[in-house]
């Protein structure tokens, strides 16, 4: 079983890696990263905007690289919620077999804290990863554990985001629940 991932970001990889080596799908299962355009801003701001991206990473992927089972996009950005009241951080993972079959997951939402959503849409157009720097973070946190690392002190990582959204959409392909 080949995957191919939409993706060359390590801790996203790490996720895949992860969750390709403890799934009960997918013993033996390997998985190659390839550069995947989103289509969508590189600071995705609706869940909308995730959702899309997500795809076009994973169609994006399959049209490059025919020959895997399944194809992986990957986003992860904030969206507000439908109140308005407050945004959320999330990872969003779409997982499409050879047929063209797919199947959305996603992460835990992580409320974004105030100082990052006025610096996100001050209008200086900068990106999660520049907010969270100007603040005091760590930076490139995208490449390394992500803000819910930082913004948890530590108890969760962009890798972990990225599991629990890859094991959400990988489950519908093999649970027993969802090919009644």
């Amino acid at each position: 079983m080949q995957f191919a991932i939409g993706t060359t970001n390590k801790p996203k990889s790490a996720a895949i890696e992860y969750v390709l080596s403890t799934s009960p799908y997918t013993g033996g299962a390997t998985y190659s990263n390839h550069k995947a355009d989103s289509g969508v801003p590189d600071m995705p701001t609706t869940l909308q905007e995730l959702r899309t991206g997500a795809k076009n990473r994973a169609v994006y992927t399959r049209r490059e690289n025919p020959d895997a089972d399944y194809y992986v996009g990957m986003e992860g950005g904030v969206y507000q919620d439908s109140q308005g009241e407050e945004y959320w951080l999330i990872g969003v993972v779409y997982i499409e077999n050879s047929t063209g079959q797919g199947y959305y997951g996603y992460s835990c939402h992580l409320r974004v804290p105030d100082a990052v959503i006025d610096g996100l849409f001050d209008g200086q157009q900068r990106d999660l990863e520049q907010v969270v720097h100007a603040l005091g973070g760590e930076a490139n946190i995208g490449d390394k554990q992500g803000s819910y690392h930082a913004w948890t002190d530590g108890m969760l990582s962009r890798r972990e985001q990225f599991i629990m959204a890859t094991q959400c959409a990988i489950a519908p392909f093999f649970n027993m629940f969802y090919q009644k």
